[in-house]
């Protein structure tokens, strides 16, 4: 080992230590110059003294690394088919707009299948550029990252290098000739600090995490900056060929050395995979380097230098960790793209996954990861899941959709292009045809029957689908085939696959094909067909080969819905439903279904009046897929809470015992089975209750006190229990309760109260004989998602919280608890939770909200105010100071 070289680098190390001493010790202000340099000293790490072993060490290094790469080599999955490539778009067209562009180079060639790219090496090339007369419309600079090839200034990283200094100088002379500059970025989460000085340089700043919105406004002083979210080339990332071949396996995609607090998901993840049938495949991406992934997991390290791809459209799962949790806005590329290619996604938590795709699996421990794996009972069930993937990628998440965002930021003067124009032309029973129609989630279309089909008709469209009315076409019919059309450029998309009745009829799926079998499972372009051949329904003429999607969304003859015969189960599940349709089916539903006894369950979807088509239609098909699922629903637009329909599935519920499962959250660890179980052999329990992880910007295990680790401990005296812990309590949704024993009660949840689940749970208690409480975690609590009751703070969310507070004093005053409960918990809860919620008011509701405060108050007096904020709260209000009221408790924490 070079001794001299590496005591030369720890005295570089030291030299900085020194002068940041200094600073520290001047108080002078630390910046971003100053960050880099911590990056920018010589690595101490072996990789880094690699070039200074001796001969005979370095010889030993490079051996273990090639046998490693060999072994990883030989693992490699043999036989995986070719598959075809995308051969262009026929949905879109590329925009004639002309884009400098700096950055990696991957990302200058995917932009120059949406817009024409320019790229040059130096500033000079970009003012001969701009010279010859092309009509740069602006500058786009991407950060370029380790291991990226760069189109030019490749060490733009490293604030003081001369790269940033050319760069700062391109920027200079673009603004000299009026070209806006864009920054886009989906790296500042990690490399924030290294080009924080370059984007407020820059007129408009793209960043994909949201929470870096307010940092960059304040950096740049100005407010054009806009969340442009991650997406995919579809060009590359897409289901073409994707059932040619199908491996039952898991492939971790992760790049490592991921840090430790997220190396400690990825193992529980691969522990969780390793105890089903399925194989596990590591990627080892660099020949060069050992992976620091645990020992235990080398054995799975597969490498390929040139079909690493190929495997990746192969596999059934793909297993991303992100490295991100917070954001709600980013989550990680390989989860857009894994989606795209059709795999199954495992991942750990991130808030941006949860609100955008519920169709990705998310789990939290090993038992859930090794459950999500084995849920699919049918390849049918498995296959659907994968395209619900793509079609959720292809419905607004391509590069195109982002470069349409990134234009009208900018203002400039381009036809957006929205759903392209689809002409429906039908035959046979016209108001048949019609209500299917009106049920499509395709956006954009005009229906004709075939004989009214005028020119007009024929030239607005982009698209022409046929349908009979011999034929059932599902929701997702015309959205999936139109999808199809922007990652192929075909002259017809068709389902040369499809069910008669329940019957598979075979055909080639998500391949391109040359022939139409049946013009009514197909769709044409438009241009290429005459108004003779639309209205007698024979397109002939085709300049380019088809394609043929999946066989869903499809069915010959009739497919009526009828609810459900009555059977015998064990256990009734009722579900709340309000406008939360994709939520349901694949966070709640799906959590029931990996439960062993989800056969013995029966399942109430109690519909709260929701307003959109899109739940309505998953609460159907849920119905129509299982025998187990009953539906019942208000008409009435809805009651404000969840617990009208909860109190409506207690009345409707046929077995002895009750689980309730919000349609956003998810239960885990088999944990209604193993609350169930408890309650059949141990006599006398009114309900067994468990734990709850509430998954948000942290993760929170949220559990009664007293349990017993691992096990379970029994209540004899429940509301002793309740008063002795201050009326704390447990999310109703993490325990199986008695039917008879909430209607001997009489217990019911306030109906248009948020919250009411609180009381509901402190009634059981008031009311219970005996509880048992189990320390496992029953169900995962998704506290972030977007446009959930208890995440938007309005006016009627306090006026909801009055109805709770109304009905919760009026029933501890029946149970005689009233006074305990004014002694021990509602101050400390008035100050936690409604001063703390007051802050995030609207502006103009602050006073209203605080006379609804007061109005919570009012319920629960006689009451001397005892902590210094609350009083301090009761104090100004009563005395008419509303101002000074609303500067401490709102103006300032704007």
């Amino acid at each position: 080992m070079d001794v001299r070289r590496l005591l030369s680098d720890v005295q570089e190390h030291a030299k900085w230590v020194r002068a940041e001493r200094e600073r520290i010790s001047q108080k002078e202000p630390l910046d971003e110059g100053d960050v880099i340099l911590i990056n920018d000293l010589p690595s101490l790490t072996k990789k880094a003294q690699l070039p200074y072993w001796d001969d005979q060490k370095l010889e030993t290094y490079n051996t273990g690394l090639k046998q490693e790469w060999d072994a990883a080599t030989a693992r490699f999955p043999n036989d995986l088919p070719e598959y075809p490539a995308s051969n262009g778009s026929t949905y879109y067209k590329k925009k004639l707009i002309d884009v400098a562009f700096v950055g990696p180079v991957e990302r200058a060639d995917m932009w120059n299948h949406v817009c024409n790219v320019h790229t040059f090496k130096t500033v000079t090339e970009f003012l001969e550029l701009v010279n010859a007369g092309v009509n740069i419309e602006f500058l786009m600079i991407s950060p370029i990252l380790p291991g990226d090839e760069a189109t030019s200034f490749e060490h733009m990283a490293t604030p003081r290098s001369h790269s940033r200094q050319w760069l700062e100088k391109l920027i200079k002379q673009a603004n000299y000739r009026d070209i806006p500059v864009v920054f886009h970025t989906e790296a500042d989460t990690n490399h924030y600090a290294r080009y924080a000085s370059l984007a407020a340089k820059c007129d408009i700043v793209f960043t994909a995490n949201e929470e870096r919105v307010q940092d960059y406004t304040e950096l740049c002083k100005h407010d054009r900056v806009f969340v442009i979210k991650p997406f995919v080339n579809q060009l590359r990332h897409n289901p073409i060929g994707m059932t040619r071949a199908r491996l039952n396996d898991v492939l971790v995609t992760n790049e490592f050395p991921i840090r430790k607090a997220f190396m400690e998901d990825v193992d529980k993840l691969m522990d969780g995979v390793l105890e089903t049938d399925h194989r596990l495949h590591v990627i080892k991406s660099d020949r060069d380097k050992n992976e620091e992934v645990g020992e235990a997991y080398r054995q799975y390290l597969v490498a390929s230098e040139t079909d690493m791809d190929r495997l990746k459209k192969s596999v059934d799962w793909v297993l991303h960790v992100n490295e991100v949790k917070n954001s709600p806005t980013y989550s990680a590329q390989a989860i857009y793209d894994a989606q795209a290619r059709g795999n199954l996604v495992l991942t750990n938590y991130n808030i941006a996954v949860n609100n955008d795709f519920p169709n990705v699996f998310i789990a939290t421990g090993r038992l859930d990861a090794k459950q999500i794996l084995n849920m699919f009972k049918t390849e049918d069930e498995k296959y659907r899941q994968q395209l619900a993937g793509v079609r959720t990628i292809m419905a607004g998440h391509t590069m195109h959709d982002r470069f349409e965002e990134m234009l009208f930021a900018l203002g400039l003067e381009t036809e957006t292009l929205g759903a392209r124009p689809v002409l429906v032309v039908g035959s046979g029973f016209e108001s048949r045809l019609q209500a299917m129609v009106d049920d499509q989630t395709y956006a954009n279309v005009r229906f004709r029957m075939a004989d009214a089909v005028t020119e007009t008709d024929l030239q607005e469209a982009a698209f022409v689908a046929f349908f009979d009315s011999a034929y059932t076409y599902e929701a997702y019919y015309l959205e999936d085939l139109i999808n199809a059309f922007k990652y192929t450029d075909v002259s017809f998309v068709t389902k040369a696959a499809y069910f008669d009745g329940e019957t598979l009829v075979s055909g080639p799926e998500h391949d391109f094909v040359t022939d139409v079998t049946d013009v009514h499972r197909s769709v044409f372009v438009a241009e290429q067909l005459s108004l003779k051949e639309v209205a007698t329904r024979t397109p002939k003429s085709r300049t380019l080969p088809g394609y043929a999607v999946d066989r869903f969304e499809l069915v010959k003859g009739e497919v009526v819905f009828q609810p459900n015969a009555p059977r015998d189960y064990k256990l009734s599940v009722v579900v709340p439903v309000y406008n939360n349709g994709r939520y349901l089916y694949n966070k709640c539903f799906f959590s029931l279904k990996r439960s062993t006894m989800f056969d013995d369950m029966e399942i109430w979807l109690v519909d709260d009046g929701s307003t959109d088509n899109e739940t309505s239609r998953y609460v159907e098909r849920l119905a129509r897929e299982h025998a187990n699922v009953y539906t019942y629903s208000f008409a009435d637009g809805g009651s404000g809470s969840a617990s009208r329909p909860r109190n409506k599935g207690v009345e409707l519920a046929t077995t002895p015992y009750i689980a309730f499962l919000d349609p956003d959250n998810e239960a885990v660890n088999d944990g209604y089975h193993e609350l169930y179980q408890l309650m059949t052999r141990e006599p006398g329990l009114d309900l067994a209750v468990g734990s709850m992880l509430k998954l948000s910007n942290r993760e929170a295990m949220i559990e009664l006190e007293g349990l017993e680790k691992g096990g379970i401990r029994m209540i004899e005296d429940p509301r002793a229990y309740l008063l002795e812990h201050n009326f704390k309590v447990q999310s109703i949704q993490a325990m199986v309760i008695r039917r008879d024993f909430i209607v001997d009660n009489g217990l019911k949840q306030v109906i248009g109260a948020v919250g009411q689940d609180s009381l509901f749970f402190q009634e059981m208690f008031l009311s219970a004989e005996r509880v048992a409480l189990v320390d496992l975690t029953i169900h995962d609590y998704y506290a972030a998602v977007a446009g959930s009751t208890v995440n938007t703070i309005t006016r009627r969310y306090f006026e909801k919280c009055v109805l709770r507070e109304t009905a919760r004093a009026k029933a501890f005053e029946r149970e005689g608890v009233l006074d305990v409960y004014r002694e021990t918990r509602f101050e400390r809860f008035f100050e936690l939770w409604y001063l703390q919620f007051i802050r995030r008011s609207r502006d103009e509701d602050f006073f209203g909200n605080a006379d609804l405060l007061y109005a919570i108050y009012e319920q629960f007096k006689p009451l001397e105010p005892k902590s210094p904020r609350f009083k301090q709260f009761i104090d100004l209000y009563e005395s008419g100071q509303k101002n000074e009221l609303k500067r401490l408790y709102f103006d300032v924490f704007r």
